[in-house]
């Protein structure tokens, strides 16, 4: 005798491919079938490139692009602030940008 949604367990999946360094780190080899994750112009590296041009760093256009220059201006806040210089939007430096929080924040009322 079966029991019902015997097999049918909820257990996370496990993704082929690690998910990757933090954005700005060397890409995993491999072609993926969501395309590389450059192009992809993540949400959160624009709401990092809008933090960094607030605090007066020079991160270039405001496009969501991982370039040299949004690099660059990350850098030299990481060094401000004294955290680790990576050049990546690791989750620290995530943090202290408030990019979750400008992500996230409520639509502002007219």
């Amino acid at each position: 005798m079966s029991v019902p949604g015997d097999g049918d367990h909820f257990e996370p999946r496990r993704r082929s491919e690690p998910i990757g360094p933090a954005v700005g780190g060397a890409a995993p080899a491999g072609d993926s079938p969501a395309g590389d994750f450059q192009s992809q112009r993540p949400p959160f590296v624009r709401e990092a490139q809008r933090a960094l041009r607030d605090l007066g760093y020079n991160p270039g256009p405001i496009d969501g692009t991982f370039g040299p220059q949004t690099r660059t201006a990350l850098e030299k806040y990481q060094m401000a602030e004294k955290l680790t210089v990576t050049g990546q939007l690791d989750a620290e430096t995530m943090e202290r940008l408030d990019v979750y929080k400008r992500l996230f924040r409520p639509a502002r009322e007219l």
